[in-house]
């Protein structure tokens, strides 16, 4: 299974995915800027994994605890990604 798993909900702004049990990773620390980070992260991931989003089979997104802020932007990439899909 190929797992998109993100979370936007601390000051860890963090993306991963398995590509045919191979994982890779993006993790950076920042109070503010969730929003301009995540999408960029996302796609080194899918290049570095040579894949796409038709790859994937799962979604995960980390809900907090957190800013409501934060939760809702991993929320919002997430829908957006599932509805991508």
């Amino acid at each position: 299974m190929n797992l998109l798993a993100l979370d936007t909900s601390t000051e860890s702004c963090s993306a991963a995915i398995t590509i045919n049990g191979v994982l890779y990773q993006q993790q950076q620390m920042t109070q503010r800027g969730h929003s301009t980070l995540i999408l960029g992260m996302l796609d080194q991931l899918f290049k570095q994994a040579d894949a796409s989003i038709a790859d994937i089979d799962a979604l995960a997104f980390g809900r907090g605890p957190g800013s409501f802020t934060g939760v809702r932007i991993g929320v919002g990439v997430a829908q957006g990604i599932a509805f991508a899909r």
